[in-house]
């Protein structure tokens, strides 16, 4: 992914993160880890996350589910984050990488400050195993606390998702009545407490404030988890929109701007992978290469702006002669164009050339600087029967050669060969479609 579709992404995922409340970033990785995009202006410090507990978990766990994962501190910011990501996968269903949103343990802290405990009371959130994600008030060993072992894990968790309970706390000792739920959907438990001789000292003054405290604070835990679930369904539309959009962006990429064939890029890119299929297969593959005759004194003659629609034209005319899905055509530079036949042999490479040609030379387009006082191509063909690793360079550079002979001959023809086990033998076939200007 170059720098201006990295740039769209990043944009695309800042405006996501401003629209949706305590997010604080968005990170898209590929499959080694390596950072793709984000939604941050500037860089990032640390440009691979592979060492990442979450990254390891969706690598190695083939589930697309939502992942929690424990508090970190941001490489981005340096601020305590709790990670919330999905695992990316390829079409094959193969690993392609991690989308991440980043929610910070502040935006939590400042949740709770909203809420009404008494001065021991404490709010927190944890992971089904244990680790403490948010927790009022604040621990500075936040990242390595685990309350697993305390009554609300062992005792009463187990048996029953959400509740209250008279539980003396493992992190400071206070005994307090808890209001305790798992969140919907999340491995996440929410719980709030009251201090225990805060309830009861005076009983009668306290008892009924009390109540409705446990009251609205298993409320609260049931909007907190509403909320979380919320943030990660956005998570999941942004995650959406930005599959979408790199998607698109890989279409761009691999698309000449002016014809709407493939480019020089996608043409070299998937040449090596069918060189490899073919290679691997024991099988042929062809390679045409075609130029628009005299349209340097096309372009004198009639200006660039009727030379574009010229290119457009042919281009058009080629990717009529394309019938297999397999097969491709793309615009190899200037008024160069080039089509791939993976498992065509040099007889039906022949043939796809000929049918160029004759669609390209009826169709009379006018070009009044040609000798024929219309438009046509010339083709150098070439088909390598059991190609070695690595030698793709030297094939097109081959149908090249091919090209400017058939150049050299009078133009408006084809000219192919046979490249057997890749370069040992060469079989020369004759001019095919004449038609010589």
């Amino acid at each position: 992914m170059d720098g201006d579709q990295q740039a769209r992404l990043a944009k695309l995922m800042a405006q996501d993160v401003i629209n949706v409340d305590g997010i604080q970033g968005l990170f898209i990785y590929d499959a080694q880890g390596n950072w793709v995009a984000n939604s941050f202006s500037q860089g990032v410090r640390v440009k691979n996350n592979s060492d990442r507990v979450y990254f390891a978990y969706h690598r190695d766990n083939a589930d697309e589910s939502i992942h929690v994962g424990a508090v970190v501190e941001s490489r981005t910011t340096g601020d305590m984050i709790i990670p919330i990501s999905r695992r990316i996968n390829a079409a094959d269903g193969t690993f392609k990488g991690v989308a991440l949103a980043t929610v910070p343990v502040a935006y939590f802290q400042s949740f709770f400050k909203r809420m009404d405990v008494d001065e021991n009371g404490v709010i927190f959130l944890a992971l089904n195993n244990g680790d403490l994600l948010a927790r009022r008030p604040t621990l500075t060993a936040l990242m390595t606390t685990n309350v697993a072992k305390g009554d609300l894990f062992t005792r009463y968790l187990p048996y029953s998702d959400s509740g209250t309970a008279v539980i003396k706390s493992v992190v400071d000792g206070v005994e307090r009545i808890y209001a305790f739920r798992r969140v919907s959907g999340l491995p996440i438990v929410a719980a709030a407490g009251v201090s225990y001789q805060h309830v009861f000292a005076p009983w009668w003054v306290y008892a009924y404030r009390s109540m409705a405290v446990i009251g609205m604070i298993t409320f609260s835990l049931s909007l907190l988890g509403f909320l979380l679930y919320r943030q990660i369904q956005h998570l999941i539309t942004a995650e959406n929109e930005l599959s979408i959009a790199r998607a698109e962006l890989e279409i761009i990429a691999r698309t000449d701007g002016l014809t709407h064939l493939a480019n020089r890029r996608c043409f070299d890119a998937t040449l090596q992978k069918e060189w490899e299929r073919a290679s691997r297969d024991n099988s042929c593959i062809s390679i045409i290469l075609m130029d628009i005759d005299w349209f340097k004194q096309y372009n004198d003659r009639y200006g660039h702006l009727r030379g574009d629609n010229c290119l457009i034209q042919v281009a058009g005319l080629i990717g009529s002669c394309i019938k297999r899905p397999g097969d491709l055509a793309a615009r190899y530079g200037g008024e160069e164009f080039v089509i791939l036949l993976p498992a065509t042999d040099l007889a039906g490479a022949l043939s796809v050339a000929e049918e160029v040609r004759l669609a390209i030379e009826n169709a009379l387009i006018e070009h009044s600087a040609s000798p024929v006082g219309s438009v046509t191509i010339s083709s150098g063909v070439v088909t390598i029967k059991i190609p070695e690793k690595g030698g793709y360079t030297a094939a097109v550079d081959e149908a090249d050669r091919l090209l400017y002979s058939a150049k050299t001959k009078g133009r408006n023809c084809v000219e192919g060969r046979l490249m057997s086990q890749y370069i040992r033998k060469q079989v020369c076939q004759p001019v095919w479609g004449a038609g010589h200007s």
